[in-house]
Order: C-alpha cells, then structure tokens, then sequence
C-alpha cells in the first residue's frame, strides 16, 4: 500500500468513525512549474501528500500562520522563513483539481486554528441585521457586493467571490469612517509584510450609513477590545 492511499484510507475511517477529515486533489504552485497531490485535513494536521514525496509536508494547526481559503484555492502560511525570498514566511499556494470547499469546511477548519481564517467562502445566509450595497476599493480595481452586519459575523457579499470576506467581531481590531458614505473595517490578517498584522478593508457605501447601523459594528468590535 503506499502512503498516499494509506493516508485517505485513514481519513475515509476518521470520517466513519465520525472523526472529522477532509481530503482534496490540488496543484501546489511553484516558481517554476507544479506538482499534484493530495492536501489533507485532519483533527490536528494538515498534510500535503505531493506525487513526488520530496515536495510532501506536514504541519500541526498552531504551527500555521494563516489559512486562506477561495473558491477553487487554499493557500497556508508558514512560520518558516525562506532565504531565497529574502526572509519571507514560506507560503504554499494550492489549486483544487476537485472536490468544492464549503460553509461546513469552513466552520470547521476556523475551530482548529488560532489564528484567524482569511476565507472568501461564505455561508448561504447570514441572517444580517443590516444590509448595504458597497463597493471595496482594490489595488487598480474595484468590487461591487453588498455589506451584511449580524450578530455573529460581519459578511462581504460580493459579486466578485473571490473578493468576498467573512470575518468573526473577534478578528476585527477596529471600524472607522471619514463620513457617512465611506466605512473601513480593520482585520486582524498577515498582509504580506514580515510584521503586518492588520488589514485595512475600505469600502465606499452607496447609501448613507445610519448611526444605529455604525453603532451596531462599532459596539460589537470595541465592547469585545475593551472587556479584554
């Protein structure tokens, strides 16, 4: 038996054994050309289990950075620095050749991490108490969606999927707004340099924000910051 059909045979028992797991086919993006494997996640573990087994990894949840997650792409954040990119953490992009990423997935792999999920995978519904179309500024770009304010999650709906966020009140440092058009959502997520640790997400309203609807997010936001 080899090791990659032991390892899903695993994970097929884990899953009967009502265990969760949960095992995709993908493509790792390299510099220079791919590999395919198999990436795995399991009750404590992701692994990516490469054709070629030197390209293989394994790692435990706290030993993750960050996990992003878009419809058709994982990618996961290392704490291993990487001299040929100047020191820069070792991020490993990855395609899905099959299997959907869902809601559930979702759900799941943010109870096992500690830090927070970058995810553009969204439930069907949130169940907002608010609701207002917006546009998120982008690098050279745009996207239009709608912003949806409930009691558990603030959502970004957009028509965009792979622009679309969700975001727990705890992954969120601040809110502000330079006026009633105009709100930024402050998340906590790596941004690409070696020490930010906060993510400006800017979005220009296309109705007027009330007070009731700033204070909603202003309050779950800053009540959380300061019981701790």
């Amino acid at each position: 038996m080899t090791r990659l059909t032991g390892t899903l045979l695993a994970c097929f028992f884990l899953l009967a054994g009502n265990v969760w797991g949960e095992a995709f086919q993908v493509e790792h993006d390299h510099f220079w050309r791919a590999c395919k494997g198999n990436l795995v996640f399991g009750e404590s573990t992701v692994e990516f289990i490469a054709a070629k087994q030197e390209h293989s990894q394994l790692w435990k949840y706290e030993d993750i950075q960050q996990v992003a997650i878009a419809p058709g792409r994982i990618s996961i954040l290392t704490y291993d620095a990487r001299k040929i990119d100047l020191g820069a953490d070792h991020i490993f992009n990855f395609r899905l050749l099959s299997g959907t990423l869902s809601d559930q997935f979702r759900r799941e792999i943010e109870k096992r991490l500690s830090r927070p999920l970058v995810s553009a995978i969204l439930p069907e519904r949130n169940n907002p108490r608010f609701s207002i179309p917006a546009r998120h500024r982008l690098f050279l770009n745009d996207s239009q969606g709608v912003l949806e304010l409930g009691e558990e999650y603030v959502v970004y709906r957009s028509q965009d999927s792979k622009d679309s966020r969700i975001w727990r009140y705890d992954e969120l440092m601040d809110v502000g707004s330079t006026g009633p058009f105009q709100l930024r959502i402050g998340a906590l997520q790596k941004t690409g340099g070696e020490y930010g640790e906060e993510k400006n997400y800017v979005f220009d309203l296309k109705r007027r924000i009330t007070p009731s609807e700033y204070d909603f997010i202003w309050e779950k936001i800053n009540r959380r910051l300061i019981s701790e």
